[in-house]
């Protein structure tokens, strides 16, 4: 019952890419890269609104990115779908460079899951396979990055939660 240690950034940003990618698995009709950011979206979703409950994120902010994001997504998609899938693979692999930050420079990870974190990482490692078996780099090339950062995430947040775990209520400021 704690966002402490997420970063609100990331989520929002991870959302975002998620959308880019829909998007572009709906023009190159690679539907399970659709089916796999619509869960994509509604677990970020639900991170985002814990977020904004906590007061970590306001509602306006998150509106504002993810409705830009959209509109983003189909002019992009308009002008070539390259652009998009290029665009898509910078917001999709930089998405979790926030979090990574937030874990390199912070001790308090406690609102941060290790399981989520590690299915990322395997999850990734598939997705970046699947991307060389249907010869698709523009899929393939986030993981490349996504792989490596998630699994520093998950052993940061193994190594937070076995130092304050002891604690039921988190002893630092809320994430912001």
């Amino acid at each position: 019952n704690t966002v402490e240690g997420v970063s609100a950034p990331s989520q929002m940003q991870g959302f975002a890419g998620s959308i880019l990618w829909m998007t572009y698995g709906f023009h190159a009709q690679t539907y399970l890269v659709v089916m796999a950011n619509v869960m994509t979206i509604i677990g970020f979703g639900i991170v985002i609104a814990k977020m904004v409950a906590h007061r970590a994120v306001t509602l306006q902010r998150v509106a504002f990115v993810e409705v830009g994001v959209v509109v983003v997504s189909f002019l992009s998609l308009s002008l070539s779908p390259t652009l998009l899938a290029l665009i898509a693979v910078a917001v999709g692999s930089t998405g979790i460079i926030p979090q990574v930050i937030r874990a390199a420079r912070t001790s308090h990870l406690t609102g941060v899951s290790v399981a989520t974190y590690a299915i990322i990482a395997v999850m990734s490692a598939a997705w970046f396979a699947y991307g060389l078996m249907i010869d698709d780099v523009f899929v393939s090339a986030p993981n490349v990055i996504i792989v490596p950062a998630a699994t520093f995430i998950a052993f940061r947040a193994i190594r937070s939660h076995r130092a304050y775990s002891r604690t039921m209520v988190a002893d630092a400021l809320p994430a912001r």
